[in-house]
C-alpha cells in the first residue's frame, strides 16, 4: 500500500504539473503584447517560439523547487508517516500559488531584460518583427536563470514568499550586472550583433546567463540561518560565478578553439557551433560549481 501511495502521490504531481503547463501558455497569452498564437502557428516564429519555450521551462523549474521537500510527516516518536491526501491537496495548492507567481516573476524578467540588458533596442520589433533568434535565445536564458533563483529560494522547508521576492530582485540585479561584465569581456559589440540578428551572439549570452542562474540557485537554496548569512553567501556565490566564468571564456578560447577565437567565429563567421562550446563550457563549470561547493 505505501508503494501504491507513493505512485498516486507522483501522478498527482505529474497532473498538477501538466496543467500548470497548460495554464502557462493561456496566461502568457493574454499577457503577451503581440498574439503568442499567431507567431508560434501561423507565422512559424522560431523566436518567439524560442521565448516561450523559456516560460515553460521555469515554470517547471519553479514547480519542481515548490514541490521538492520532506515527503514523510515526523512523528513525536521520530517514526515516519506518509502524507495524508489531505495534506498532499495542501501542499499541491501551495506549490500552485508558488508557480504562479513565479510566473508572474517571470514576465518581470523579461522587462527587465527589454528595458537594461538589450536596452539599445526593443524586443517586442526584434521578435515580432524581426524574428531574431538571438533575441530569443537571450529571453531563453534569462527566464531559465530567474527561474533556477526562484526555485533556489522556494525549496524545502526554509523557502518562502519574502526569500522568492527577496532573490528574485537581487537575482535580477545580478543577471544586469552579468550582462555589462559580459560586455566587458567580449570583443565585440553585443547590443550590436543581437540587433543584426546574429544567432550565435545571442545563444552564447544565453547560455552563460543559464550558467549564473545555476550558481545562484546553489546560493539561493541553501539553508536560511539568517539574513545577513545567507545574504553574504548569495553575494560570494555572485562574484565568483561571473569571475570563473569570465576565466573559463578566456579558456575556451585559447584552449578548445585552437587556431581561431571566439570573437572571429562568433561575430565574423556568426558560427552557432563556437556557441554551442562556450555555453556548454559555462554550464559545465556552473555544473561543478552546484555539486561540489
Amino acid at each position: 500500500m505505501d508503494q501504491l501511495h507513493n505512485i498516486l502521490h507522483g501522478l498527482a504531481y505529474v497532473a498538477l504539473g501538466a496543467a500548470l503547463l497548460v495554464l502557462t501558455r493561456a496566461l502568457i497569452g493574454m499577457i503577451s503584447p503581440y498574439s503568442l498564437r499567431d507567431q508560434l502557428t501561423g507565422r512559424d516564429n522560431a523566436a518567439a517560439g524560442l521565448a516561450f519555450a523559456g516560460y515553460l521551462v521555469g515554470v517547471t523549474i519553479i514547480f519542481l523547487g515548490a514541490a521538492i521537500g520532506p515527503d514523510h510527516v515526523e512523528m513525536a516518536d521520530g517514526a515516519l508517516l506518509d502524507p495524508t491526501w489531505t495534506e498532499i491537496g495542501m501542499s499541491m495548492l501551495v506549490v500552485t500559488g508558488y508557480t504562479l507567481g513565479g510566473l508572474f516573476c517571470l514576465y518581470l524578467g523579461t522587462i527587465v531584460v527589454d528595458k537594461l540588458v538589450l536596452r539599445t533596442f526593443s524586443v517586442q520589433k526584434e521578435i515580432v518583427e524581426d524574428r531574431n533568434v538571438g533575441t530569443g535565445a537571450v529571453i531563453f536564458g534569462n527566464t531559465v536563470a530567474t527561474a533556477l533563483i526562484i526555485a533556489g529560494a522556494v525549496h524545502g522547508e526554509e523557502g518562502g514568499p519574502l526569500s522568492a521576492v527577496v532573490f528574485f530582485v537581487l537575482g535580477q540585479v545580478v543577471l544586469v550586472i552579468w550582462s555589462f561584465f559580459y560586455q566587458m569581456i567580449t570583443k565585440f559589440d553585443l547590443h550590436e550583433q543581437i540587433e543584426k540578428d546574429n544567432v550565435a551572439a545571442g545563444t552564447a549570452y544565453g547560455l552563460s546567463v543559464i550558467a549564473i542562474g545555476i550558481v545562484l540557485l546553489r546560493a539561493a537554496m541553501d539553508d536560511l540561518v539568517s539574513w545577513p548569512d545567507h545574504l553574504a553567501k548569495f553575494g560570494y556565490f555572485a562574484v565568483a560565478g561571473c569571475v570563473v566564468l569570465a576565466i573559463l571564456r578566456t579558456l575556451t578560447n585559447r584552449l578548445l578553439l585552437p587556431g581561431t577565437t571566439l570573437h572571429m567565429e562568433i561575430e565574423r563567421d556568426r558560427n552557432i557551433n563556437a556557441a554551442w562550446i562556450e555555453g556548454s563550457v559555462a554550464i559545465g563549470a556552473a555544473a561543478t560549481v552546484f555539486f561540489m561547493l
